[in-house]
């Protein structure tokens, strides 16, 4: 009689839905490991981890972003959230034996208010689980201070690409035709959604600052932030293009591909889904040398600025290479996509 081994479950939360694909492709790449089945658990911020727990009996509970499980709008509503997120955690790991176990995005939530509760609900967190998922070396010994958990208990991964997830079947000229570009001006490109820490603000004042002949900086995303959205529009000219939208799926290749490169200029970040997406569009990227960018974006070191008064000159710098050098650079970037797969994740459950 064969004997059927039986795999190691993992049931994943909170859930994100396909419009999120980190969470998919991260679960795609745990399944390519025929020793483990992780799926999604229930989608119920308030009771979802015990139901989950009851309904599937998963070997691990695997979490991303905790924050939704403890933090409400309303303060007595969070007041409720906060025992309920550790009633439910101690109960999965002492009475069921649930082996818990969390990837941290980031060290705090950015742009958050009552950055004590967030502290003591993470450190909470972090004392349960067997181990701690981080991206990037440079974040192990500040997470495990934030934490109050030794550096061991950290361990170091960093995110897939999403070159399968996006359209990517077409070319500058024809970006720039779709978008209704000049071919012959300099386009920068900032593409993400747009928040304080993410430096838009910044990014604008020292562009303009430069007075480029035929150069045009498009920041497109969603602004998440009224306030900081109107200080954005109070900068533009005809330089500086804001396309307040969330962006098309379909329509994201035409940006980066119109793009001459693209500029992050985060103040502070643990990981980036907007570095991978620029990489797997094969731009040179402007970014800070912080976290992970430091280590996704080494083979373009040049690019990266260790100070905000460095902004300039690069954009400056990359803007006067040839469009060879900026396409190698490119390339370079995109091959560097092979050096990190979703299935190495697998690795930590086995």
């Amino acid at each position: 009689m064969v004997q059927i081994s039986k795999k190691t479950t993992i049931a994943c939360l909170p859930v994100a839905g396909r419009k999120n694909p980190y969470q998919w492709l991260m679960m795609q790449g745990l399944n390519q490991n025929h020793a483990l089945k992780a799926f999604n658990g229930i989608d119920d911020r308030f009771l979802g981890i015990i139901r989950t727990v009851v309904r599937d009996r998963p070997d691990y509970l695997h979490f991303d972003w905790i924050i939704s499980y403890y933090y409400r709008r309303w303060r007595w509503l969070t007041a409720l959230s906060v025992p309920l997120f550790f009633i439910q955690i101690i109960i999965a790991r002492h009475l069921f034996r649930t082996r818990i176990v969390w990837t941290l995005h980031n060290v705090l939530p950015h742009d958050m208010k009552q950055v004590g509760l967030h502290s003591w609900c993470q450190r909470f967190m972090a004392r349960q689980c067997d181990w701690i998922r981080v991206f990037s070396l440079d974040t192990v010994a500040r997470a495990a201070q934030e934490l109050q958990v030794p550096p061991d208990k950290l361990r170091v991964v960093p995110e897939g690409d999403y070159t399968s997830c996006y359209p990517n079947t077409t070319d500058r000229l024809q970006a720039r035709q779709y978008l209704k570009l000049s071919a012959s001006s300099n386009i920068l490109l900032y593409l993400g959604l747009i928040k304080p820490y993410k430096g838009v603000l910044e990014l604008i004042h020292h562009f303009k600052q430069l007075q480029l002949a035929d150069t045009y900086l498009i920041i497109a995303g969603k602004v998440m932030d009224k306030a900081y959205g109107e200080a954005i529009r109070c900068t533009l000219d005809e330089s500086v293009v804001l396309e307040d939208q969330f962006i098309p799926e379909d329509v994201l290749q035409y940006y980066y591909h119109a793009a001459d490169a693209v500029v992050l200029p985060f103040k502070n970040i643990e990981n980036s889904g907007s570095v991978i997406m620029a990489m797997g569009f094969a731009k040179p990227i402007i970014a800070p040398a912080i976290g992970v960018v430091k280590d996704r974006l080494s083979q373009q070191s040049e690019l990266l600025f260790r100070s905000e008064e460095e902004l300039p000159e690069k954009i400056y710098q990359v803007l006067q290479w040839p469009d060879e050098k900026r396409n190698a650079i490119g390339t370079r970037n995109y091959e560097a996509l092979r050096n990190c797969r979703w299935e190495d994740l697998s690795l930590l459950f086995v």
